[in-house]
């Protein structure tokens, strides 16, 4: 039985395909311009407003901004490369036959040029298939990583954090060796089962044949690891900028001898319209009396004072926090200046307006300081969820602050 032609509609279609080609790009070009700070304060959120696992979040970040940047990379040579067409469609028109042999030079009579509409049908080739490799890389990801949305839910449910880590790991487990199960079954008995048929014809499955039986099984999987890998590679620098991480100290950074100074820790100095990962300092050269220090609000740190409330002898055993009765999130944090425990300080709950991020504020005295250099430095008390137990994370953040003239 002879294969029924190809519908006209699908003919017509192929040949106009580059009008929502360009469309399609410059629009998704423009709104993955503007979602670099969304993602951020997005997974940013997550880790501080419903206490999702750093870890969790920050991988779910990465394969995030991996993908966006690599849409926007390829997205951007489609682009050039349909200028080109376009450009070769112009040629085309105004000079179909392309070079006038009559016109040679001698020493290019026997050279074979090739007509501006090979140019064109070429340059088409290769604008469609990064469009369909666009859509290709979008389809895997969200197939690999679509595991994290039910785990990230989790986390809106308000459950205890012990509970919720249990759930993860023991349904992470249960759906490994369910994968690993229909694996066997489907290499055994289910062989050439209707099951097996309907996965092999399936969406996923479909376009990967079609990228192994027409380019070569090698060449597709070294293309898209070449991808992965260079684009990655360039996005280390954004992903390494993205710290929420509770649990690890923030030393204050010397280069020969000179403080290193991190803009994010000054609020007239960093970009505010990202989220603030730990502390800031309203400025670094202090003129006035006192300073204003805001500390980001972390969910789990309302776990943490549950725990300490349910056992308040943790606190004498493990730490020596200054006789300090933790009642509430405030108490889990330890400021100093220059070594020297600042007193009880007034704290007022905050919301700022650029990202809508909660957190704490205090005035802290500096008039009595000498005027130079000084180091606000926290430490804070974090119940670990892994361990099951009390961290005092020393220097949770430090941050040098310069004291101006009277």
């Amino acid at each position: 039985m002879e294969e029924s032609k190809t519908p006209q509609w699908l003919i017509d279609a192929q040949n106009k395909s580059w009008e929502p080609e360009i469309l399609i790009s410059g629009i998704t070009l423009t709104f993955l311009f503007l979602m670099s700070s969304y993602f951020y304060n997005f997974f940013a959120m997550l880790i501080q407003d419903h206490a999702v696992f750093a870890r969790l979040a920050h991988v779910s970040y990465t394969v995030s901004i991996v993908l966006l940047n690599g849409l926007t990379i390829i997205l951007i040579i489609h682009l050039v490369l349909r200028g080109v067409w376009t450009g070769f469609v112009g040629l085309s028109y105004v000079f179909p036959e392309g070079v006038n042999r009559k016109r040679l030079s001698k020493s290019n009579i026997n050279t074979k040029f090739r007509k501006p509409k090979n140019f064109v049908i070429a340059t088409e080739k290769i604008c469609s298939l990064l469009f369909s490799f666009i859509f290709s890389v979008i389809t895997y990801v969200l197939a690999a990583t679509s595991i994290y949305i039910p785990l990230i839910l989790l986390f809106f449910l308000d459950l205890d954090l012990i509970i919720i880590r249990q759930i993860i790991i023991y349904g992470v487990f249960t759906i490994v060796a369910i994968l690993v199960l229909i694996t066997v079954l489907l290499e055994t008995k289910w062989k050439d089962s209707r099951f097996q048929q309907m996965l092999n014809s399936s969406f996923v499955s479909t376009i990967l044949a079609i990228y192994f039986t027409n380019v070569g099984k090698i060449k597709s999987m070294a293309v898209f690891l070449l991808y992965f890998t260079l684009i990655t590679l360039y996005s280390l620098p954004e992903i390494s900028n993205f710290e929420f991480k509770n649990y690890e100290s923030s030393e204050i950074k010397y280069e020969e001898g000179i403080v290193t100074l991190i803009d994010d820790y000054y609020k007239d100095l960093r970009d505010n319209e990202f989220r603030i990962p730990k502390a800031v300092l309203n400025e670094f050269h202090v003129t006035g009396r006192r300073i204003e220090l805001f500390i980001s609000f972390y969910k789990e740190d309302l776990f943490t004072l549950k725990q300490i409330n349910k056992n308040p002898s943790l606190i004498e055993k493990y730490f020596d926090f200054s006789g300090t009765e933790i009642k509430s999130l405030q108490d889990l944090y330890r400021i100093t200046l220059d070594g020297k425990m600042v007193p009880e300080l007034r704290w007022y709950s905050k919301k700022l307006n650029e990202t809508g991020q909660r957190g704490y504020i205090s005035a802290i005295p500096v008039d009595n300081l000498e005027t130079g250099y000084h180091e606000l430095k926290i430490d804070k008390i974090l119940w670990v969820v892994k361990g099951d137990s009390l961290l005092l994370v020393k220097d949770w953040i430090a941050i040098p602050f310069e004291k101006a003239d009277k």
